[in-house]
């Protein structure tokens, strides 16, 4: 990371050779009560609030092997510091797939990626990744190793480890080693792609798709010129929907013309199949954009009917912001290319986060270069859970609270 702000205060950083030294590494630092910022590919340190307690960097990248792949059993065990680009090659080399869509896959690491929750657009279709997770190791902030779910032994009575560990950014424990399930590759895969006249059609839209018997895989409303320049199309301003199905060719000939008729039920123009280049490149870019390197960048996360009043918000707020709204989930990341004018503050609590409650949901800052105005409230919006559970949780698994101090919603 190059941003001075975003950068983490250690005081070295140390690469255990496998999971055994890592245990013994975290078991040290708690007899020492030193802190400890998990390090995997290094790719989501711009997420979460700012570390201000110095401590060692524990890096999980030598912990990169493939420890058990039983094909016919559609499942695999590997180790956490794997990067997700290795991972997808070794499971496209026996026709399967994990069907998380993971910006600079060629560095993120899969302990990464699940301590983030990192999902895709194809969470629509195929599911998220607590979907994929049945079993996992990790080491808890007292270097002690703990087992759940999948072919290892649950040893810790009351808690769900997989779903638990997912999306606690690190400060549950150090992810080590998981065990996922995997899917067959589909035979073929294409997307629609239709201009948006105006909010109201894509309504209609995400209504048609969520009961569609096409199935598709992922919904996508693409709002601003950085999408209009990517597809070489001009749109009216309210963007693009996209479509992406998968399947075998007998059952894409159908779902092509069916998806095709309702886009056009619904109101929206020129819907078309793109061509296999082009369905690259678009979904590259979509998987790429939460990466983007912009002042700002929100992600909120409502329900599916939420979608249009957060766009819609987002516009007002800055008509000239990038949206990606993962429609049929009612994810919405917006990223701004300077900082609104009402502030950060200002734009999250003042106009998003009410839109985003009405429809169950809240604000996270998922990017913010500046580091100004970063808050908990700011940063990770309306807690799920009530607070005092939470910190209960965390005492259980890190008493001393060593494990990425002050990053999460833990006080």
């Amino acid at each position: 990371m190059t941003d001075e702000s975003l950068s983490l205060p250690l005081t070295e950083v140390v690469v255990p050779e496998n999971q055994d030294e890592m245990a013994r590494q975290m078991k040290h630092c708690f007899e020492q009560s030193q802190a400890v910022y998990p390090l995997g590919g290094e790719t989501s340190l711009h997420y979460g609030l700012p570390a201000t307690v110095p401590g060692l960097g524990l890096s999980t990248k030598s912990l990169n092997q493939i420890v058990d792949f039983p094909e016919r059993d559609l499942t695999i065990t590997v180790e956490a510091g794997i990067p997700m680009k290795t991972l997808s090659g070794t499971l496209a080399a026996a026709g399967l797939m994990l069907p998380l869509d993971v910006p600079q896959a060629a560095s993120a690491s899969l302990g990464a990626v699940i301590a983030t929750n990192t999902n895709g657009p194809r969470r629509f279709g195929l599911g998220t990744v607590r979907d994929y997770v049945i079993g996992v190791r990790a080491i808890n902030g007292k270097g002690q190793i703990f087992n759940g779910g999948g072919r290892v032994v649950k040893n810790v009575a009351g808690y769900d480890f997989c779903k638990l560990l997912t999306g606690s950014m690190g400060t549950l424990g150090i992810i080590t080693q998981v065990t996922l399930k995997v899917k067959p590759i589909a035979e073929k895969t294409t997307t629609i792609l239709a201009t948006v006249p105006a909010a109201a059609e894509v309504e209609s839209a995400i209504e048609h798709m969520l009961v569609s018997g096409s199935t598709p895989v992922a919904l996508e409303w693409l709002v601003g010129t950085l999408w209009e320049d990517l597809l070489g199309i001009k749109s009216s301003g309210s963007g693009f929907f996209a479509v992406k199905l998968a399947g075998t060719n007998e059952e894409l000939a159908w779902s092509e013309s069916q998806v095709l008729r309702e886009l056009e039920e619904a109101g929206l123009c020129s819907g078309h199949i793109i061509d296999q280049p082009q369905q690259d490149q678009l979904w590259a870019a979509v998987h790429e954009f939460p990466a983007k390197e912009v002042e700002l960048m929100l992600q909120i996360k409502t329900v599916s009917s939420g979608v249009i009043s957060v766009v819609q918000t987002c516009r007002e707020i800055d008509e000239f912001c990038t949206i990606q709204a993962t429609a049929g989930d009612g994810v919405v990341t917006v990223a701004f290319d300077k900082i609104p004018d009402t502030g950060v503050s200002g734009a999250l609590i003042a106009q998003l986060a009410p839109i985003a409650a009405r429809f169950h949901g809240h604000v996270e800052t998922f990017r913010n270069r500046s580091g100004s105005e970063l808050t908990s409230g700011s940063v990770w919006g309306r807690l799920s859970a009530p607070q005092f559970l939470q910190e209960r949780i965390k005492e259980q698994f890190d008493p001393r609270g060593l494990l990425n101090p002050g990053r999460f919603v833990f006080q």
